[in-house]
């Protein structure tokens, strides 16, 4: 009962009461709690082929999802995540920081000092265009708040832990089943519009991840079909833009919460911007903008938690695990063990300068997951969220209406349970005109 009323400070209570490897009492799951960062690597990595997807993703595939990118296994996903891959190299990262950038000056001129806005409905469509642009040429307009208003739906599905533990419930004619399924209806439509329309264009010259996904070839010369491509768009299209728009809506917060900090940010742009709008090349100065967004992820991870089943009779730190037995790792536990993160609650950017995340254990640190299955879109996120953070902080100040942290949906992703509201005021520190 206490899991389900609320997730998060149960999981941290199992993990200070009873060490780095625990079984929760959960009804018929009673899954491991994996705190332990070199546990966490045996199970991600040094064993990975002894665990498969667990019962929350197989649920989320079945679903909404399909077999996309989060969701597959086997050796389709190692087709799906090959052919994705050549999206998201280095070269293709800094060609979407320009779409990045003009996506938040767009973004810019629609702010005006005195306004208050919703900073998370903001930062879900700005990244919702992000996403569409860099990695499918395409604009979804009036779409997004379609898209939005779909995928909080899904989410608040999500958030109920009934349909975990009894997933039977799931198939039951309940509104929220009912919500669920025209929420799943709804995105298959705006996705299949979105193939309808590139695959009207014919062959392009263009080289985002969809012409990827539409040249691709299977031996025999067969293409994706339609569902395959619906799967994986609707995939990336989620993840693509909902962790970097918690990343950015937690850290305009906690930035509020913490004028010091502001403080700093400010004087950092300043000094690197010198009045000027941020560029792609400005990003290696930009150590404490991005030590922001890595202490955001620290407190808020946007994938709070990880899962996996074990797909054969195994061994963890001395404990028999059973085929079919959940496995979780919870990125918002292992994130705030003060045997690496000294005052873990603080929100404290400056604890990543000097290089922290080499000199901790692998999976001290974990908010992109790791191992094989080790996000694909995670440069692109971090370059993004640390671009648009330097953009809109350089010109404007985001004062938060309510100070305090708003509660929290743990779902697919972290959530906020209601508004972010903030009030646009101007920037902390004026930039000195060039």
């Amino acid at each position: 009962i206490y899991y389900m009323a609320d997730p998060l400070p149960y999981l941290l209570r199992a993990r200070q009461q009873h060490g780095g490897i625990v079984r929760l009492p959960l009804q018929a799951l009673t899954p491991y709690l994996v705190s332990d960062p070199a546990l966490i690597e045996h199970i991600l990595v040094t064993d990975n082929k002894s665990y498969s997807k667990d019962m929350f993703l197989q649920l989320l595939g079945r679903e909404v999802l399909g077999q996309g990118l989060l969701t597959s296994e086997g050796e389709f996903w190692r087709r799906q995540r090959r052919l994705s891959q050549p999206a998201f190299h280095r070269e293709r990262i800094t060609e979407y920081a320009q779409i990045m950038l003009a996506c938040a000056d767009e973004y810019l001129q629609t702010l005006a000092i005195g306004q208050t806005r919703d900073v998370h409905d903001d930062m879900m469509r700005l990244t919702l265009t992000i996403a569409a642009r860099a990695l499918f040429s395409t604009d979804v307009g009036d779409m997004a708040t379609e898209v939005g208003r779909a995928l909080s739906v899904v989410m608040e599905r999500y958030a109920n832990n009934i349909f975990l533990i009894f997933p039977w419930i799931g198939k039951l004619p309940l509104p929220m089943n009912r919500r669920l399924a025209a929420a799943k209806q709804r995105l298959d439509q705006m996705m299949f519009e979105i193939i309808r329309r590139r695959r009207a264009e014919g062959p392009s010259a263009k080289t985002d991840l969809m012409s990827m996904l539409l040249s691709a070839q299977d031996e025999d010369g067969s293409v994706m079909t339609d569902v395959q491509l619906r799967d994986e768009v609707i995939t990336i299209f989620s993840a693509g833009h909902e962790t970097t728009a918690l990343v950015m809506s937690y850290a305009f917060m906690l930035l509020s919460q913490n004028p010091r900090a502001e403080a700093a940010l400010a004087a950092e742009l300043s000094t690197v911007l010198a009045g000027r709008a941020p560029t792609p090349a400005d990003l290696p100065a930009l150590r404490y903008a991005e030590g922001v967004v890595l202490e955001t992820m620290r407190l808020f991870p946007p994938a709070w938690a990880v899962g996996r089943e074990a797909a054969r009779d195994t061994e963890l730190g001395g404990y028999p695990i059973a085929r079919g037995t959940q496995m979780w790792m919870s990125p918002w536990v292992i994130h705030r063990d003060p045997t690496y993160y000294p005052d873990p609650e603080s929100f404290s950017p400056e604890r990543w300068e000097g290089g922290l995340q080499k000199k901790l254990p692998r999976f001290a640190y974990m908010p992109f997951g790791g191992g094989p299955r080790l996000c694909i879109g995670n440069a692109f996120a971090l370059t993004e969220a640390t671009l648009i953070l330097a953009a809109i902080a350089s010109r404007y100040r985001l004062r938060f209406v309510d100070p305090r942290t708003p509660a929290l949906l743990p779902s697919i992703t972290l959530r906020p349970r209601g508004a972010m509201r903030a009030r646009v005021e101007t920037a902390a520190v004026k930039a000195p005109r060039s």
